[in-house]
C-alpha cells in the first residue's frame, strides 16, 4: 500500500488527473506529495506478475492504488526515514500505507469510488503508531502497532475488500490478508548493506505516532502515483 502521500491533506502530488467536477473538487485537491519533483525520464515498466494485476479486464485498463491517509507531520517523518535508505535512483514515492496493489479503471466509477466513499463515511479517524523495524528479503520495514493501527487498518481493508470481491476483479495479491508498514527500504541486493541499516535503525528509530485521517486513491503510471482524490474518515 501505499497500504501509495500521504497527507494528505496539504501536500500537493506533481502529476494530478485533469478537470474534476465541481462535486469532486473538495475531495481531489490538495493532493499529497508521493512524487514533489518532475523524474527523469524511465525506462518502459517490465509487466507486473499476473497475482499483481485486476482479474477479467483488459490488459490496458489504468490501474489505481488505495492507500491508508495519515496527518502530515506522521508522513513526513516516515517519509524521511524512505528518503535517508531508499535506494535514491528508484525511489518514486514518499512513505505509504497500502491497501490495495492493482484496482481497474474499468470499475473506477461503477464500484471503487462508491465503495471507497461509503466505508470511509463510516469510519472514525483512528491512531497509527510505527514501531520497530523488520527485514524484507531486500530492505527494511517498519511495522505497526496491533492496538494502534493495525487491527484498525485490517478492519477497513475487510471491508473495501468484502465489496470488491462480488465483483470479482480483485487481483490474487489484493484477494490476500491486510499488513500494513512503511517500507523505508528495498530492492536492495547487497545482504550486509541491509544488515547495517538494518542495524542502524534498530539503534535510532524510535515509535512514531500518527492518526489515520482516510483513504487515497492514486493512478499507477510506470512506477509513479498520480493522485486521484482522497476520501476522509467521517464516522
Amino acid at each position: 500500500m501505499k497500504v501509495i502521500a500521504p497527507h494528505h491533506r496539504q501536500v500537493s502530488a506533481r502529476s494530478t488527473s485533469a478537470g474534476p467536477n465541481a462535486s469532486q473538487q473538495a475531495n481531489r485537491t490538495p493532493a499529497p506529495s508521493v512524487h514533489p519533483q518532475q523524474p527523469a525520464p524511465v525506462k518502459p515498466r517490465t509487466p507486473s506478475p499476473s497475482r499483481h494485476k485486476p482479474q477479467g479486464v483488459p490488459e490496458d485498463d489504468a490501474v489505481y492504488i488505495v492507500t491508508l491517509l495519515t496527518d502530515k507531520p506522521h508522513h513526513d517523518r516516515m517519509t524521511n526515514w524512505r528518503t535517508q535508505y531508499f535506494p535514491k535512483r528508484i525511489n518514486k514515492l514518499d512513505a505509504h500505507l497500502t491497501f490495495f496493489h492493482a484496482l481497474p479503471g474499468s470499475k473506477l466509477e461503477s464500484s471503487i469510488i462508491p465503495v471507497l466513499q461509503d466505508v470511509a463515511s463510516q469510519t472514525s479517524p483512528f491512531s497509527v503508531r510505527a514501531t520497530k523495524p523488520f527485514r524484507l528479503k531486500h530492505g527494511i520495514a517498519l511495522s505497526v502497532a496491533k492496538t494502534q493501527g493495525s487491527q484498525q487498518a485490517q478492519g477497513v481493508h475487510r471491508a473495501l475488500q468484502q465489496a470488491w470481491l462480488k465483483d470479482g476483479f480483485l487481483s490474487e495479491q489484493d484477494r490476500g490478508g491486510c499488513h500494513v508498514h512503511y517500507t523505508i527500504m528495498n530492492k536492495v541486493d547487497d545482504d550486509a548493506e541491509v544488515a547495517k541499516a538494518m542495524q542502524e535503525v534498530q539503534n535510532t528509530f524510535q515509535s512514531d505516532v500518527g492518526t489515520a485521517e482516510g483513504l487515497g486513491l492514486w493512478r499507477y503510471d510506470r512506477g509513479w502515483w498520480k493522485w486521484e482524490r482522497r476520501f476522509d474518515f467521517t464516522g
